[in-house]
């Protein structure tokens, strides 16, 4: 392409060319004598994106052709046009119908050799659906199962006993012992055990 001070220089040696640069200039929205990119939203390269991506192909891949406008400019028109915005969330929504029907595609077409593979394929599918279309298609996270708790729960038994050959009362207490499953007496060393009596674990 030539230099802009050659097309400069045409346009003044050549009128027709001045003013259909000119009238060019004016329709893609640059003020006269201004250089460097001007980025307008151009509602016909709107509609040829939505049509892409309904066909399934994504912005990445649409952004890529030289012949578009770059991802970033895409995504500045999102920003900047509500309109473009819909739009592209409409094309999306397509987009993710047709995701759908490809993994059943998939899914007819698996065999005993293919299983695996088509099982990798259709988790993709599914979370691609579900990211081009959340309010459609919910992607349901998984986690990990917790593991069980077990409580244990220890209760103390209180009792009176007599001491027979003082005749004293007081309470005692048997808690259970988590390491031999038996209830144990609490310690009280001034206090003997009643004679005869047989503890609930057989010692008397």
């Amino acid at each position: 392409m030539p230099t802009p001070e050659g097309v400069a220089k045409w346009a003044k040696e050549k009128p027709a060319f001045g003013a259909a640069l000119l009238a060019a200039r004016q329709a893609g929205g640059r003020p006269a004598g201004t250089r460097g990119p001007v980025f307008t939203f151009s509602e016909g390269i709107g509609e040829e994106i939505l049509e892409r991506l309904c066909d399934g192909e994504s912005l990445t891949a649409i952004g890529r052709d030289p012949t578009m406008p770059s991802l970033s400019t895409i995504f500045r028109w999102r920003r900047q046009v509500p309109e473009f915005e819909a739009t592209v969330q409409l094309g999306m929504r397509v987009r993710a119908e047709r995701a759908c029907d490809t993994g059943w595609e998939l899914a007819e077409a698996a065999t005993k050799e293919t299983a695996y593979l088509t099982e990798v394929r259709l988790k993709q599918l599914r979370w691609m659906a579900a990211v081009m279309a959340p309010r459609v298609y919910k992607l349901k996270t998984v986690e990990p199962e917790k593991p069980v708790k077990t409580v244990d729960v220890m209760f103390r038994h209180f009792e009176i006993e007599v001491d027979r050959e003082t005749g004293e009362r007081r309470v005692v207490g048997w808690c259970p012992n988590p390491a031999t499953g038996f209830p144990d007496r609490e310690s009280d060393p001034d206090f003997r055990f009643p004679p005869g009596l047989i503890l609930p674990d057989g010692r008397g």
